[in-house]
């Protein structure tokens, strides 16, 4: 089950967005992501969270159209971000899109939610921000990279080093060489092609793919 999760962070507008949307099969809102999927046209399924930043009117309001609200405690040990993705895993998601995870008023959120990527190993999960889309490749394995010519690639290892690190169709090219943890080398690749592929032997990367036609628009 594809599934979309609205978080509580800034939602900038762009395809990889719209296309989320337009294939997903549940919508999932943690606290004030709510609000930010309504401006989409979109009536989450399930809504989860302590809703200490959701306006009272919009929860009353969804409420009355009979979604499943599930109130969690203020204090506790996850984020509603983090706690909307196991709702999500134990929905049955297959895929899982997380808009709003980055920006807003609060870096530290941002911050978590790059790292809960690291925490979801079973399905696909992707982080969505306006002109950009970020997941991880984990080694060994290989991703294709699907775009347009001259999108920005970031490759950053997450976790330790990323060794044996491969590439086809990108400007820098790498050839089973190593990105070492802390270091920006990786930073601003650039695609040749339409398409471009990244292989890895050991390690985690973080990949960063931009839409550069959407940059500044």
């Amino acid at each position: 089950m594809r599934t979309v999760i609205f978080a509580g962070g800034t939602v900038k507008s762009g395809k990889a967005i719209y296309e989320a949307i337009a294939n997903s099969e549940l919508i999932i809102a943690a606290d004030s992501g709510a609000a930010t999927a309504l401006r989409f046209g979109c009536t989450p399924s399930i809504l989860v969270g302590d809703f200490d930043s959701l306006d009272p009117h919009t929860l009353q309001q969804l409420d009355k159209r009979g979604i499943q609200i599930q109130r969690v405690p203020i204090e506790k040990d996850e984020t509603d971000t983090e706690l909307a993705i196991q709702v999500a895993l134990e929905q049955g998601a297959t895929s899982i899109t997380l808009l709003g995870a980055l920006g807003g008023a609060r870096f530290d959120h941002s911050a978590a939610n790059i790292l809960l990527l690291l925490a979801v190993e079973k399905v696909p999960l992707w982080i969505v921000d306006g002109p950009a889309v970020c997941w991880l490749l984990r080694g060994p394995g290989s991703v294709p990279i699907i775009g347009h010519k001259g999108d920005l690639l970031s490759l950053l290892p997450i976790a330790g080093d990323a060794i044996g690190v491969r590439t086809s169709n990108l400007y820098y090219s790498l050839r089973d060489e190593t990105l070492h943890l802390g270091k920006t080398r990786g930073t601003s690749n650039v695609l040749t092609q339409e398409t471009a592929e990244v292989s890895l032997k050991n390690g985690i990367l973080l990949l960063i793919h931009t839409n550069t036609q959407e940059l500044g628009g």
